[in-house]
């Protein structure tokens, strides 16, 4: 009997724990389903999203003002700061709620992404570095901080850890001709500081990873002109030539005084046409051979190859003019003439231009970074 009533009692006390169990999950439930997102954490959202930064700030700071548990109306308030350029407001937010106990894994990862983010902003690029390297160990937000880290060494101008990083990014051949201009930058620091062994060696790694990328020929044939070693120079020149002759022209000036002074200047006219093959009718080739013709006094092959530059570039007006000058001393004046209509006083001169491969914007000379967004990588003519 007193087993049965045991048994009796504890089949009750379960039933009861069982009833209490659904009430309190039903209240819970219905305690969540009557709570309501704020509307003004959500016109806060869409001020966002329009781009009304101040109508989301103030939307925003009412939403945390009714709600302080909104981790992600804090989180949007300091990035609004950050764009404001009030990065220690920010960085005072942020670091204020990873003082706040029961954050999920996730939202702590978003939270250092955002002080992360906050220090680049803030140019604190030792500080920003140090919080990266911890988000990293995070294998979900892996390449993000790494990419992170790309930036804080591109715009701390530090070229090593940037080479680095970007070998742990870059995969493909394209994304991998930017770890030549990072080789080239590093190298450049170098042959400034006049360490030109250093230099050379820094800069012909670059050319592994993108042997057609003519800043680094050519700083390397400088560093040589700089220690007086005309002949290693000649061979850079040289190289350029036949491995990048659209670019070459940038030193033609120098390859032909080099050569000139090592008395292989009869070598560079072999040069120039070499290069012809690989680039016909380009302009700066033909100017060049030009000039040559016209120092061994052979007129009418200079006329041949001035012709042929304005006839592929109608707008070439330094081509066009020299060529005129060349028809008056070879007594043509009747085509000297025809082409001088063909010429006004105020026609600029044809330039080549490198445009940047983020924004577009144009230069006529090359950047490794690009002056207008501030952006690593390599130029390409248009």
């Amino acid at each position: 009997m007193d087993v049965f009533l045991n048994t009796y009692w504890w089949v009750i006390f379960l039933i009861f724990m069982a009833l209490l169990g659904l009430i309190f999950s039903f209240e819970k439930k219905k305690d969540q389903q009557g709570k309501h997102v704020s509307q003004n954490y959500i016109d806060g959202l869409k001020a966002m999203i329009e781009g009304d930064e101040h109508g989301a700030f103030v939307k925003l700071k009412q939403t945390v003002n009714e709600d302080s548990e909104n981790i992600d109306a804090y989180i949007r308030i300091g990035e609004l700061m950050r764009k404001k350029g009030q990065h220690q407001k920010a960085v005072q937010i942020h670091r204020q709620l990873l003082l706040r106990k029961n954050l999920d894994s996730n939202v702590i990862a978003l939270i250092w992404k955002c002080l992360a983010s906050d220090f680049i902003s803030a140019k604190k690029f030792n500080m920003a570095d140090e919080i990266l390297q911890k988000i990293a160990k995070e294998p979900a937000f892996k390449k993000w901080a790494k990419e992170k880290m790309l930036e804080v060494f591109e715009k701390s101008y530090q070229w090593e850890k940037a080479f680095e990083i970007g070998k742990e990014i870059y995969g493909d051949k394209e994304q991998q001709e930017r770890l030549a201009v990072y080789k080239y930058l590093a190298g450049a620091e170098l042959f400034k500081s006049g360490e030109f062994h250093k230099a050379r060696l820094t800069l012909k790694e670059s050319l592994h990873y993108d042997d057609k990328f003519a800043p680094s020929y050519i700083l390397i044939a400088e560093s040589y002109l700089a220690e007086n070693r005309k002949e290693e120079a000649a061979e850079y020149f040289k190289k350029l030539c036949l491995e990048v002759p659209k670019e070459a022209y940038q030193v033609f000036y120098k390859m032909e005084q080099t050569m000139f002074e090592l008395g292989q200047f009869p070598e560079v006219e072999s040069i120039y046409r070499k290069m012809l093959q690989q680039c016909p009718n380009d302009p700066d080739i033909l100017r060049s051979l030009a000039v040559i013709a016209e120092k061994k006094g052979d007129i009418n092959g200079a006329i041949d190859a001035l012709q042929q530059v304005v006839n592929a570039f109608p707008d070439d007006m330094a081509a066009a003019g020299r060529l005129a000058g060349l028809y008056l001393e070879n007594g043509q004046k009747q085509k000297a003439t025809r082409l001088l209509q063909n010429i006004y006083e105020q026609s600029p001169l044809k330039k080549h231009y490198y445009a940047c491969p983020y924004c577009r914007s144009e230069t006529t000379k090359i950047e490794m970074v690009c002056p207008s967004c501030g952006k690593v990588g390599p130029y390409k003519r248009v």
